[in-house]
């Protein structure tokens, strides 16, 4: 493949041509189902080390790697030239550590979908997006295409730049900015370049990434060196820890979380009526945002819901919800090790009320 880069400051890895076909594509069911990783982040805050660190380490995981070539530097630009014209994603190479990489420059659907033709060659997924792009947007990928029914969102990780936090947040006037939506879109949060700040500014800025998402966990690291179990397979909607409580957001952020349990039985079908309502009905969707027009998200003040997820007990068994701005998916599930009832909301100008009385459940 013709081969076309962007210096980055980092070694480039050696890439190999994958080999076609070696494992031959499977439907069959028994086949388990594949952890994806949505990486985001604002411009500058170590994606591309991230990335780089992880085609390069022996780390003995099997990760196939979508890699943004518009991004600020993709941590491998070396397959830029793909395919012909623009069939971009049509080629995956094949890392010496045995990771998998493909360069798309704009639908990372159509490489996901070419993926899973090599069946059998990875384990884990990991899609990294844009530092302006909206993770929500592939995040509902995965409850709507039938052909990546064998892939599942399994969580989203945003780097944060933690020397250039405050300048991030302060740059947008008081207004909601993207870094702020990415990290209420987290499952975990990667504070970066924690070897440039004091530990009063650091423990500063974990109060401010929890007043817009208190239920996200947060890594702390230098150079983007993070344990690679802390953001793959890590069962974001699996885990059985203590639903977050919810806060009052006494900070510049209009972005909150609101947590709401219940003791009681609900109909599952009352359930999927209160979503509807609160999502399509009382709050207002920010899907056809173009990422690429602001760093600053528009605030009309009213409720809108970002993120959605959660775990109750209703009549019919325990299910699973977990939802991006107006789409939502609910999956059965065992409840033998669940403790507690509870949905937890991420978004703007979250309406307290209106959230209890439609859900017919509690405040945290």
């Amino acid at each position: 493949a013709v081969v076309s880069t962007q210096s980055t400051g980092d070694e480039i890895p050696c890439l190999i041509p994958a080999e076609e076909n070696k494992i031959p594509p499977t439907d069959d069911d028994t086949t388990p189902d594949i952890p994806v990783t949505i990486i985001t982040g604002y411009l500058g805050a170590g994606k591309t080390t991230l990335l780089t660190y992880i085609l390069k380490k022996q780390h003995g995981k099997r990760i196939a790697v979508i890699v943004n070539e518009y991004g600020e530097g993709a941590a491998v630009e070396q397959p830029g030239a793909l395919g012909v014209g623009n069939e971009k994603y049509e080629e995956w190479l094949e890392m010496t550590n045995g990771c998998l990489c493909c360069a798309v420059k704009s639908n990372a659907v159509m490489a996901l979908e070419k993926l899973m033709e090599k069946s059998g060659k990875f384990d884990y997924v990991l899609i990294e997006t844009t530092g302006l792009a909206d993770p929500g947007n592939i995040g509902q990928t995965f409850w709507v295409d039938e052909g990546l029914s064998k892939l599942y969102l399994d969580g989203i990780v945003t780097l944060c730049d933690a020397y250039n936090f405050d300048k991030t947040l302060q740059e947008a006037g008081g207004k909601v900015t993207e870094c702020e939506r990415q990290i209420a879109l987290a499952d975990v949060v990667i504070l970066n370049k924690m070897d440039l700040i004091s530990s009063n500014v650091r423990d500063n800025i974990s109060k401010k990434i929890q007043s817009i998402n208190s239920s996200c966990k947060i890594q702390y690291t230098t150079h983007s060196r993070v344990d690679l179990d802390m953001i793959l397979g890590i069962q974001a909607y699996s885990n059985t820890d203590p639903p977050p409580s919810t806060l009052e957001h006494n900070l510049s952020s209009a972005i909150s979380t609101v947590t709401l349990t219940t003791n009681t039985k609900l109909k599952r079908e009352d359930i999927e009526t209160a979503l509807e309502k609160i999502l399509w009905e009382e709050a207002q969707s920010d899907s056809d945002k173009d990422p690429k027009e602001s760093h600053v998200v528009e605030d009309t003040g009213k409720m809108t819901v970002l993120r959605l997820k959660g775990k109750l007990h209703t009549t019919e068994g325990w299910i699973m919800i977990q939802g991006v701005r107006d789409m939502y998916d609910i999956t059965d599930i065992k409840g033998d090790n669940i403790p507690y009832q509870h949905l937890i909301f991420i978004g703007l100008h979250l309406d307290k009320k209106v959230l209890s009385e439609a859900t017919k459940m509690e405040l945290r």
